[in-house]
């Protein structure tokens, strides 16, 4: 795999809305129109069988008309020749519109790796191994129970069996 086709995390990435449904567009080329061999198939008369293109990379999506009949518009303009699309623009292909959205990965959380939970030895609660100790007691021996199944099982059937406390 080339550099070139690896997409970075900071990179865009773009979908279309269309009546009650998203799409998401892949990195490359998506086809739009009647055809079977379309990703975007769009049950219309007035849409060709190979009616338009996407094509995403890093930083942009490009509209591109394929010499259809009835033409591509973006924000009720035809278009004439490859055309970038920004977050909102309005397409039409035949009588049908998508809606070009936009997101970006820019949250932390998305990021996160995900955590473990700790058991206190002292007090028995569960917490995030992240914190180095317990919230509730201040303990920082975790539970050895755990890794004795035994234990473990018979900590479960206690737990299930006994309303939570507070």
């Amino acid at each position: 795999m080339s550099a070139s086709t690896v997409r970075s995390e900071s990179a865009p990435r773009f979908r279309l809305r269309f009546l009650l449904q998203e799409f998401n567009l892949p990195f490359g080329i998506t086809l739009i129109g009647r055809g079977d061999d379309c990703q975007i198939t769009l049950f219309d008369a007035s849409v060709s069988r190979q009616h338009a293109r996407i094509i995403v990379d890093d930083r942009c999506a490009i509209l591109d008309d394929l010499r259809s009949r009835n033409g591509s518009r973006v924000n009720g303009r035809r278009i004439h020749g490859p055309t970038t699309l920004r977050e909102g623009d309005r397409i039409r292909i035949g009588t049908q519109e998508l809606v070009l959205g936009v997101a970006y990965e820019t949250s932390h959380v998305q990021k996160r790796n995900t955590g473990s939970i700790c058991f206190c030895e002292s007090c028995k609660a569960a917490y995030a191994q992240e914190m180095n100790g317990c919230p509730h007691c201040g303990s920082t021996a975790t539970a050895a129970a755990w890794e004795d199944e035994e234990d473990a099982s018979h900590l479960r059937r206690r737990r299930r069996s006994s309303p939570p406390s507070r």
